[in-house]
């Protein structure tokens, strides 16, 4: 199953340690780390969010 981790470098709840961890533990897992995002997405990075989930296919 194609598996995109997505964690926001700004996020003060789930730092980006945490989504190493998983994309390392998912087998081909991918992880995307927009710089701009937190906990939500901000609109700037969605076309980013949406090139990783394609590239997933």
């Amino acid at each position: 199953m194609p598996t995109l981790a997505i964690y926001g470098r700004q996020d003060r709840f789930f730092p980006v340690g945490n989504g190493e961890a998983i994309a390392c533990e998912v087998p081909g897992a991918r992880l995307l780390i927009p710089e701009e995002a937190a906990t939500a997405l901000p609109e700037v990075v969605v076309g980013k969010v949406t090139e990783a989930m394609l590239a997933l296919g």
